[in-house]
């Protein structure tokens, strides 16, 4: 009887402490923001307005689909993000980057082209102030060879922008040039311009 009895207590203990692991682990879980809330927190302080997911002209004929635009007091900040983690291998110049994780190598197309044509696409809709670009990974991503000028990893997204809000301020021509964007873009098959916009 004293043998079950502490073989009952002994898988009590087990159960509880499988509960406080759980619930430790949820907790854990939840006190970290997701990359997104990291990255809107880094943004905050810099944005004016911001538009995501729109359909713009590509210049071209065609159409394009941007991710995310900011408006900044400086100009309009681009952003492509990219979920993927582990050691990643790229040059200005290549077709294909290269994704090493877990002993195993995976290509995806070099997203500075997609980013540069968005641009171009944008400098025909806001020609009046600059265009920041930036090319975010998630904080689990590491460039052992070093990261190109306009990507960076969500841990060095602030600092990676810095020297776009200490340049000059074009407030009132990024507003004009914004307000150009909002009346072209489409979102969803329809016009984005929101109320109270001009």
């Amino acid at each position: 009887m004293t043998v079950l009895l502490e073989n009952y207590a002994i898988e009590l203990v087990l159960v509880l402490l499988l509960i406080l692991a759980v619930v430790v682990a949820y907790i854990w879980k939840k006190r970290k923001p997701s990359a997104t809330a990291q990255m809107e927190l880094i943004l905050q302080s810099v944005k004016r307005d911001e538009i995501k997911e729109i359909i713009i002209p590509d210049g071209i004929g065609g159409l394009l689909e941007i991710e995310h635009i900011i408006l900044m007091d400086q100009g309009l900040l681009l952003i492509e993000t990219y979920p993927i983690s582990g050691n990643l291998y790229g040059a200005e110049q290549i077709d294909q980057w290269t994704q090493i994780v877990d002993g195993r190598s995976f290509k995806f197309a070099n997203p500075l082209r997609r980013i540069r044509t968005s641009r171009q696409a944008l400098k025909l809709l806001a020609p009046n102030v600059p265009i920041f670009c930036r090319v975010v990974f998630n904080a689990d991503s590491h460039f052992p060879k070093g990261k190109l000028e306009e990507v960076s990893i969500l841990e060095t997204l602030a600092a990676d922008i810095q020297p776009m809000v200490d340049s000059p301020k074009f407030t009132d021509k990024a507003k004009t040039d914004w307000q150009r964007c909002l009346r072209i873009a489409r979102k969803n098959g329809q016009a984005v311009m929101r109320d109270g916009d001009s």
